[in-house]
C-alpha cells in the first residue's frame, strides 16, 4: 500500500534555482555522451532539424526532445527552463495514481532529478514514453474532409472525459497540442505538470493551461477534478461542428492558428463573437443546440461550467453541405473580381421589315422563269437575255433589301466577335498551358534547390563529426590513459604490498636466525677450530650467511664460498665441501622452522602508508579526470561555435535563395491566378459571344428569300 507523499510549501518571495534556457538545453544535447554521462540516455541519437541542431518541441517551461538510445527505444527528455516547486513530489503522486489505472490514455514516465549535466551542474529531466501520434490540429487537418472519422473522434473525446472524472484525475491543461492521435485512432494525453490527483487535493494549481481553451475566470485555486471541464466543453464542442459542417474549420479560423473553432476572444465577450454567433445560428439542430447550451456556459456559468453534457450517438450527426463558390481556389484578393456569370440563353433575332412590291416581283419572276429558260434554248436569244436580265436585277435588289434590314449588321457584329472571343479563349488557354509548364519547371528548380541546401548541410554537418570524433577520439584517448594508470597504480599497489610482505617475513627469518650462533650448533666435523674460522670471516650465527655456493679451484676439489647476506661470497679455511654442506643444512633446518610463525600481514603503519599512498593517488587521478572532461566540455564550444557560424552562414545563404525562389513563385502564383481568371473570363466570354451570335441564325441572305415569299422566318 502507497502513502500520499508530504508537500512542504515555500513562500513566494523565495529564491528559486535558476534553470538553463532552451538554447543551453539544445547546446548541451550536442554531445550527449557527455551531458547524459553515467546515465541509459549517454550516446542517445537526438532527433535535430534542417541545420543539424537538436530539435526543441518548445512549450510553456520546457523544452522536449526526442531521443534514441541504442536498443532502438524511443524517448520523449522533457527538460525544464524554469523550476516548479515540490515538481518531483507532484509527478510521484501523479505517477502513483495513474500506474493504478488501467485507461488507454495514460503515457508511461519518469522522473529524473540527476537527468541532464548542463555547464557542469545537473539538472531534472522527464523521460516519457514515445508515442507514435499526431496533435488534434494536425489530424483534424488530415480528417477535415471525413465526418464521420470527426464524429468517431468527439465521441472518444467525451468518453476520455469521461474516464479522468471517473479516475478522479484532471488534466490542467486539455488542449490541442497535448491531445494526440493515434494511427488506429485511440487518444493519448501528454504533458502532465498540471495534472490533478487526489494526492494533491487542497493545493495550488502547477500551471493555468492554454488560454484558448481555459475559461478567463481560471485562478490557481482552480485545481481539482473539475478542472477539464472547461476545457472539455470547447474541445467537444468544435469536433461536433466540424463532424457536421466540415467548412466551418476555414471558416472560422485562420491557418496556423492556435486554437479550434472557438477562442479566448469568443469567451471574454460571447455576445460579439463572430464564430459563436455562426454556431448558434447554424442550420444543423444539434449542433446549433449544443453551442446554444455552450453559450449559456459563458454568459452564467463561466466560472464554475457544468460536467460535459455529450450528444447522443453522433451517427446522427449529418454534414451540412455547404455551396461550394465558384472560386473557392481563387487567392482571396481576385474573388471579387469575378462573378458566377450563369446569363439566360437571348431570343432568336427575326427579320422585321418586309417589302409588298419586292415579293411581288420574286413570285412573278419565278412564274416566268420557266418560260424564259426553254424559250433561251428552243426559241430566241433575246428573251433568254431578258430573263437573265431580270434575274439579275432581281438579285441586286434582294440584296439590297437584306443590307437594308435593321438585323444584318448586329448579327455580323455578332459573329465577328464570336470570332474574336474564340481566339481569346484559345491565346488564354495557351497561357495558361504555358504557365503550367513554367510551374512544373519552378518546381523542379526548388526541388533542385532544396537538395543542394540539403547536400550543404549534410557537408556542414559531416564535417562538424569529423572535428567532433577526432575531439572525442583524443579525450577518450587521455580517459584511457588515465584508466590505465589506475589499473597501473592498482597493480603496483598490490605488489608493493606483496614486496614489503616479503621484506617483513624475512626480517622475521633473519631475525630468529640471528639467535642460533654456530658456536652452539652441534654439526658433525666442525669443532671448535673450525668454528673459529667461521667466526674470523663474521658468520657468527645463522643469520650472517644465505647460502653456500661452490667454486672450481686448482685440482679436482671444488672451494666452498659462504654467500652473506649482500651477496659477498668469503671462504673459511678448512672448511670443506662436505662441512660446508653440513654447515648450510643446520641453516636451512632453522630456516623452515623460523618461516612456520611469519608474519602474513604488512605492520598498521606499512598499511596505513600504502593506504594513504593509493587514496592520494586516486585523488589525483580522478580530478585529472574530472579536468580532462571539463576541458572535454569546453574545447567542444569552439566546435559548436564554428558550427552554428558555418550554419548561420549557410542559412543567410539559403534565405536569400529561398526568398528569391519564393518571390518568384509569388509572382509565378499570382500570373498564375490571373492567367486563371482570364481563361475563365475568355471561356465565359466566349460562351457568350457563341449564345449571342447563336440568337442571329435565322439572319441569312437565304432565310431572307424565304422571309420575302412566305413572310416567315
Amino acid at each position: 500500500m502507497t502513502t500520499s507523499p508530504s508537500f512542504t510549501w515555500t513562500s513566494d518571495d523565495e529564491p528559486v534555482r535558476s534553470f538553463p534556457s532552451g538554447a543551453a538545453y539544445v547546446e548541451a544535447l550536442e554531445n550527449t555522451a557527455l551531458c547524459f554521462r553515467g546515465t541509459d540516455l549517454a550516446g542517445a541519437e537526438v532527433r535535430v532539424d534542417a541545420l543539424g541542431r537538436p530539435r526543441a518541441i518548445s512549450g510553456n517551461f520546457a523544452s522536449v526532445f526526442s531521443l534514441t538510445v541504442a536498443d532502438g527505444t524511443r524517448y520523449a527528455v522533457k527538460c525544464f527552463t524554469r523550476e516548479v516547486r515540490e515538481q518531483e513530489a507532484r509527478y510521484r503522486a501523479v505517477g502513483e495514481h495513474l500506474a493504478g489505472l488501467d485507461d488507454d490514455w495514460t503515457v508511461g514516465f519518469d522522473y529524473v532529478g540527476q537527468g541532464i549535466l548542463v555547464a557542469g551542474t545537473w539538472y531534472p529531466v522527464l523521460r516519457m514514453e514515445w508515442v507514435e501520434a499526431v496533435s488534434l490540429i494536425r489530424w483534424i487537418e488530415q480528417n477535415t474532409d471525413d465526418p464521420a472519422a470527426l464524429s468517431d473522434a468527439a465521441a472518444r473525446f467525451a468518453s476520455l472525459t469521461a474516464e479522468l472524472a471517473a479516475a478522479g484525475v484532471g488534466h490542467g491543461d486539455l488542449q490541442h497540442g497535448n491531445i494526440l492521435i493515434t494511427a488506429d485512432g485511440s487518444m493519448k494525453l501528454v504533458d502532465y505538470d498540471g495534472v490533478y490527483v487526489p494526492a494533491l487535493a487542497g493545493l495550488p494549481a502547477a500551471e493555468s493551461g492554454h488560454r484558448n481553451y481555459q475559461s478567463p475566470d481560471r485562478t490557481a485555486s482552480d485545481f481539482g477534478p473539475e478542472v477539464d471541464r472547461f476545457s472539455s466543453w470547447v474541445v467537444y464542442l468544435s469536433l461536433v461542428a466540424l463532424a457536421a459542417d466540415p467548412a466551418l474549420w476555414r471558416q472560422l479560423r485562420d491557418e496556423d492558428a492556435e486554437h479550434l473553432i472557438l477562442a479566448e476572444s469568443d469567451f471574454a465577450d460571447p455576445a460579439a463573437s463572430f464564430r459563436l454567433a455562426t454556431l448558434t445560428g447554424h442550420p444543423d439542430a444539434r449542433l446549433r443546440g449544443l453551442a446554444e447550451r455552450f453559450q449559456e456556459i459563458l454568459l452564467h456559468h463561466r466560472a464554475a461550467p457544468p460536467p460535459l453534457e455529450p450528444l447522443g450517438p453522433l451517427d446522427a450527426v449529418r454534414p451540412v453541405k455547404a455551396p461550394v463558390p465558384v472560386n473557392a481556389a481563387l487567392p482571396s484578393w481576385m474573388v471579387e473580381r469575378v462573378q458566377p456569370h450563369m446569363p439566360a440563353p437571348p431570343p432568336l433575332v427575326r427579320f422585321s421589315r418586309r417589302a409588298p412590291a419586292l415579293a411581288v416581283l420574286t413570285w412573278a419572276l419565278l412564274v416566268a422563269l420557266p418560260f424564259g429558260v426553254p424559250a433561251a434554248i428552243f426559241v430566241d436569244e433575246v428573251i433568254a437575255a431578258v430573263d437573265v436580265s431580270a434575274v439579275l436585277a432581281w438579285t441586286a435588289f434582294t440584296l439590297s433589301g437584306y443590307r437594308r434590314q435593321p438585323e444584318r449588321l448586329p448579327a455580323r457584329a455578332a459573329r465577328a466577335e464570336r470570332k474574336r472571343l474564340l481566339r481569346a479563349r484559345l491565346a488564354a488557354a495557351a497561357r495558361a498551358a504555358r504557365l503550367e509548364k513554367q510551374a512544373r519547371r519552378i518546381a523542379e528548380a526548388a526541388e533542385k534547390s532544396k537538395a543542394e541546401q540539403d547536400y550543404q548541410r549534410h557537408i556542414l554537418q559531416q564535417a562538424h563529426n569529423q572535428r567532433l570524433g577526432a575531439h572525442h577520439r583524443a579525450v577518450r584517448e587521455q580517459l584511457d590513459r588515465i584508466d590505465r594508470e589506475r589499473q597501473a597504480s592498482a597493480a603496483w599497489m598490490h605488489l608493493e604490498e606483496q614486496r614489503l610482505l616479503v621484506m617483513r617475513q624475512k626480517e622475521h627469518v633473519r631475525a630468529q636466525l640471528a639467535k642460533f650462533r654456530v658456536g652452539n650448533a652441534v654439526i658433525d666435523g666442525v669443532g671448535p677450530g673450525l668454528i673459529a674460522n667461521l667466526e674470523a670471516v663474521g658468520i657468527r650465527t645463522a643469520a650472517d650467511f644465505v647460502g653456500v655456493r661452490y667454486d672450481m679451484h686448482q685440482g679436482p676439489e671444488r672451494v666452498a664460498v659462504f654467500v652473506r647476506g649482500d651477496g659477498r661470497g668469503v671462504r673459511v679455511i678448512g672448511i670443506s665441501e662436505v662441512k660446508a654442506g653440513r654447515i648450510d643444512q643446520w641453516r636451512e633446518r632453522l630456516t623452515a622452522q623460523a618461516a612456520i610463525d611469519q608474519p602474513m600481514s604488512l605492520t598498521p603503519v606499512a598499511q596505513r602508508w600504502l593506504k594513504d599512498r593509493s587514496t592520494a593517488e586516486k585523488i589525483r587521478l580522478d580530478a585529472e579526470y574530472k579536468q580532462v572532461l571539463a576541458e572535454a566540455e569546453t574545447a567542444i564550444r569552439p566546435l559548436q561555435e564554428a558550427l552554428r557560424a558555418e550554419q548561420a552562414a549557410l542559412a543567410e545563404e539559403m534565405k536569400a535563395a529561398n526568398t528569391a525562389t519564393a518571390q518568384i513563385r509569388v509572382d509565378h502564383d499570382r500570373a498564375v491566378a490571373e492567367a486563371a481568371v482570364v481563361l475563365e473570363r475568355a471561356q465565359q466570354a466566349a460562351a457568350d459571344g457563341g449564345a449571342q451570335a447563336d440568337a442571329f441564325r435565322p439572319v441569312t441572305y437565304r432565310r431572307y428569300l424565304r422571309f420575302i415569299l412566305t413572310g416567315k422566318n
